[in-house]
């Protein structure tokens, strides 16, 4: 039944729709750079699924119609500094490695050298990022201007441990990302069957249906759509019944939670692992299993151990991809939301010995 399945992919639209002002703002912020002067620093922000990411992307390409700027996109998620300004610096037009293992001055130097034009720099996930040296570094290149894409702002404020990194964010420009109305992510559903199925396979009150249930998240919304047209495709239907409605919230969820966590970092995987393994644990047991399992867990890998308050920030990222549940107000209790959704490590010897 799909004729597209591009359509449904985790890729920005092509067209942007009903985000005019976000893109205005945007536009306000990045103008500079059309007169070959820095834009302003850009907060965007939004819950997981709205399309913050998108909106970036599209936004840029648009600006980029206008004038030949230079831009890139680095996913921040588990990213030591030096591996933020490397991506920044390879992806400049003019930019190469000083050295094999560069020191963050050399990279920030070199950064220096080559940024003689305004430079948009967007960081996915900037929640990620373990402290902001790299933001340190990216603030001392002229020409320079960054958009974060986080999903609480005043969260990720508050983690900002130089001062002048926080004030400059401060004056930012924020984005916020609201989740749509049901006929607006209804447009944008219709858009997508379009695209990507036979005319006349769904309804528009099927649509509405959907954009309702999934409260304005657009990703859950394609992959229900996605969901529900190869639910009827199985049945060996032509068009997409109440039924395959019915059935395709359930399993675009659990799509979408298998490619949360194989986004996420080794970091993550190890934490969800030990949470799936005892299927309800505190937090002071996780902490407690985390550290016995630790040097073994990383004895083959090029990462090490991370300390307990940078455990909490993956923990509150596994929590807002809607892997994991924490509840409690003194003794904090972790639980997989879909214990079906395996982690993709294997640490069953090490909690369960013998």
């Amino acid at each position: 039944m799909i004729t597209d399945p591009t359509v449904f992919a985790d890729e920005p639209a092509r067209e942007l729709m009903h985000r005019e002002p976000e893109v205005e703002s945007l536009f306000r912020a990045w103008g500079p750079t059309l007169q070959g002067q820095a834009g302003d620093e850009v907060v965007i922000y939004g819950s997981s699924g709205v399309g913050k990411t998108s909106l970036a992307r599209r936004a840029i390409e648009r600006l980029d119609a206008e004038a030949d700027i230079a831009y890139t996109y680095v996913q921040c998620l588990g990213a030591a500094p030096r591996t933020v300004l490397t991506n920044v610096l390879q992806a400049h037009p003019d930019g190469s490695l000083p050295s094999s293992e560069p020191a963050l001055a050399t990279l920030t130097e070199a950064l220096r050298d080559v940024v003689d034009k305004p430079y948009l720099v967007v960081l996915d996930e900037a929640e990620g990022l373990p402290d902001s040296r790299a933001l340190d570094r990216l603030a001392d290149v002229t020409g320079l201007s960054t958009a974060v894409v986080v999903h609480d702002p005043h969260r990720w404020r508050s983690r900002l441990s130089s001062e002048a990194v926080s004030e400059r964010y401060i004056d930012a420009t924020d984005v916020p990302v609201e989740k749509f109305g049901v006929d607006e992510l209804a447009d944008i559903l219709q858009a997508r069957a379009r695209a990507g199925l036979p005319s006349g396979v769904v309804s528009r009150s099927q649509l509405e249906w959907i954009a309702d249930e999934v409260a304005g998240n657009t990703r859950r919304g394609i992959q229900a759509l996605r969901a529900a047209a190869e639910h009827a495709s199985n049945r060996g239907a032509w068009e997409i019944e109440s039924g395959d409605i019915e059935a395709c919230f359930e399993i675009a969820d659990q799509r979408i939670r298998r490619l949360n966590l194989k986004s996420l970092t080794v970091h993550h995987h190890i934490l969800y692992a030990l949470i799936h393994a005892a299927g309800e644990i505190s937090g002071v047991e996780l902490h407690e299993r985390y550290d016995a399992i630790a040097e073994d867990v990383y004895a083959d890998s090029t990462l090490t151990p991370i300390v307990r308050r940078t455990r909490r920030d993956r923990l509150r990222k596994l929590e807002d991809y809607g892997l994991i549940t924490r509840e409690g107000n003194g003794s904090t209790e972790y639980r997989p939301v879909d214990s079906s959704i395996q982690p993709p490590v294997n640490i069953g010897e090490l909690v369960n010995p013998g």
